[in-house]
């Protein structure tokens, strides 16, 4: 029997006979219920993982586990992935290591190659999204292809590959380009209308996190849904402000807010802001998602009845994805596929960009090398850079989105969890299992990148590439890699040249960030940073 009823079923007896008619003595009717309620539980997290699990003689980091909390409690104070990165690097020669979650249930972090090839190509749907993680993001990430799983997993990438190719994505530029350039006209009236920016060459303090969330977000209703939403002209519009209550790291919605949902039964229903936030703001999504997608299958089931085809214009993936799967989809897996694509693929742009101007901001002469290669090769500005074309021909472009990409990656880890008894680098691992992967760790892997793993370096892209393609983990390798890696290179391209073609970014001197990673990594309360334009 399920250990849940017997459990229940034994603890409503023993109230239903009241004590057993008295003889039960007070004290000892209350241990009893006691050991019903949790004594299965403290076995489980402070005895089975320390005296009886076969994983316990497994290597194990140095940092001692809280008692309750595990490792997990240390996590939460490193969240660029530095923990994992320094158990890496004190266990250089194993396969993975056996940590502790909360409530001290155990954990493989998968370090090798051999592992994370074993848990992300070889057996990737043994290995699925653990339950705790799929309550937690779920609400708000919707029921996409992020959660799907084996047969289910194959067949909706299956549908989506034609709307995600290359080709398709390739002639998306021009609209990364023509966005990319409203916030370029944006800064410059802020700089304008700034006192303090009167003059050329005056530096004004402008915090870029919000603006750019605006940007991506405009960005990926523009080209996935073909819809004009203007967040930058209007930052406060429906929204925009679902997205900012629940992305924004100025406290709305913390890692804490996703951590209770995942592991506290019941939790997500309760009032509390957080939720409340979340419910809001997956209700606002999904109706713009809903709306939009009905409008699309009907001109293409117009398109049908007329046996015209979808025009040049309408190359926006939503389009495209019912036009080549010849309608299979429904609105309601649309609305599913269409909310993962449009909450994922914003938030982590934005957070990518947002780094990128921090790291470009510590290292000008980075940023001016960069600046230089799009001015020589484009001298007739911003404007005459229009193609996919042309945005891949600036080489030192590519190797500076790769560098950032690698040093600080938007997510910096995710979790599995085995389906089956299953063999991890030719150790049993029983069914229930957890695996971490941590893509912060790996991709500052001094075994992978040398000694200068730590060090932002576009260079290293130069020819010299890792051993292993397990180096580079921030969109993750395998069958269930992300799918809109493309789209989102491409994106983060076209806006990080706009920017640095038209200004000058730096960070104030001494200044120091907090960050975190809720969702995606960033620093608390936006990144504000000293901008100025330059001379064309």
């Amino acid at each position: 029997m399920n250990y849940q009823y017997l459990k229940f079923a034994t603890l409503t007896a023993l109230i239903t006979y009241d004590k057993w008619y008295e003889s039960i003595p007070s004290f000892l009717y209350y241990i009893l219920i006691f050991v019903i309620l949790f004594g299965r539980r403290i076995y489980m997290f402070q005895i089975y993982p320390f005296y009886i699990s076969p994983l316990r003689k497994l290597p194990h980091p140095k940092t001692k586990p809280h008692w309750i909390l595990g490792h997990f409690f240390y996590e939460l104070k490193r969240q660029d992935g530095g923990l994992f990165l320094d158990w890496a690097e004190e266990n250089p020669n194993e396969d993975f290591l056996v940590t502790f979650s909360i409530l001290n249930n155990e954990s493989i972090l998968a370090l090798s190659p051999q592992a994370l090839t074993e848990v992300l190509q070889s057996n990737c749907y043994t290995y699925v999204k653990p339950p705790f993680v799929v309550k937690a993001f779920k609400p708000i990430l919707g029921s996409g292809i992020l959660f799907s799983d084996g047969d289910i997993h194959k067949h909706q990438r299956k549908l989506l590959t034609k709307a995600f190719a290359y080709g398709h994505i390739n002639s998306l530029v021009p609209i990364f380009l023509k966005e990319s350039r409203r916030l370029v006209k944006v800064y410059r009236k802020v700089l304008a209308d700034t006192s303090e920016g009167d003059k050329k060459g005056k530096s004004v303090e402008l915090n870029v996190s919000e603006s750019l969330g605006a940007l991506t977000l405009d960005i990926i209703y523009r080209a996935g849904l073909g819809l004009d939403l203007n967040c930058l002209e209007d930052p406060d519009n429906e929204l925009s402000t679902a997205y900012k209550n629940v992305f924004m790291t100025n406290g709305t919605v913390s890692k804490l807010t996703f951590a209770a949902q995942a592991i506290i039964p019941g939790f997500r229903f309760l009032p509390f802001k957080g939720n409340q936030l979340i419910w809001k703001a997956r209700g606002t999504i999904k109706k713009f998602a809903v709306d939009a997608i009905e409008a699309k299958i009907a001109a293409y089931e117009q398109r049908q009845k007329t046996g015209t085809k979808l025009s040049k214009k309408d190359v926006d993936i939503i389009s495209v994805m019912i036009e080549e799967t010849g309608g299979e989809w429904t609105v309601s897996d649309m609305t599913d596929q269409l909310t993962t694509f449009l909450v994922a693929g914003h938030e982590t742009t934005a957070s990518a960009v947002t780094l990128a101007l921090y790291l470009l901001g510590l290292n000008q002469d980075v940023q001016d090398r960069l600046r230089d290669e799009i001015r020589t090769q484009f001298p007739d500005g911003l404007e005459s850079i229009a193609t996919y074309e042309d945005v891949e021909s600036l080489k030192y472009l590519n190797n500076v989105i790769r560098e950032v990409l690698r040093l600080t990656p938007p997510v910096t880890v995710t979790m599995r969890m085995a389906d089956k008894d299953t063999m991890i680098a030719g150790q049993p691992i029983a069914k229930g299992t957890y695996v971490t992967i941590s893509m912060a760790a790996q991709n500052k892997a001094t075994a992978f990148w040398g000694e200068d793993a730590a060090e932002f370096n576009p260079d290293r892209w130069e020819g010299r590439q890792a051993a292993s393609n397990m180096a580079f983990m921030t969109f993750l390798q395998g069958p269930r890699a992300c799918i809109g890696r493309r789209f989102a290179e491409l994106e983060f391209k076209s806006i990080l040249l706009s920017l640095i073609v038209s200004f000058k970014f730096m960070i104030k001197e001494g200044q120091e960030f907090e960050w975190i990673a809720p969702v995606t990594y960033r620093p608390v309360g936006g990144l504000p940073v000293l901008i100025e334009e330059v001379a064309n």
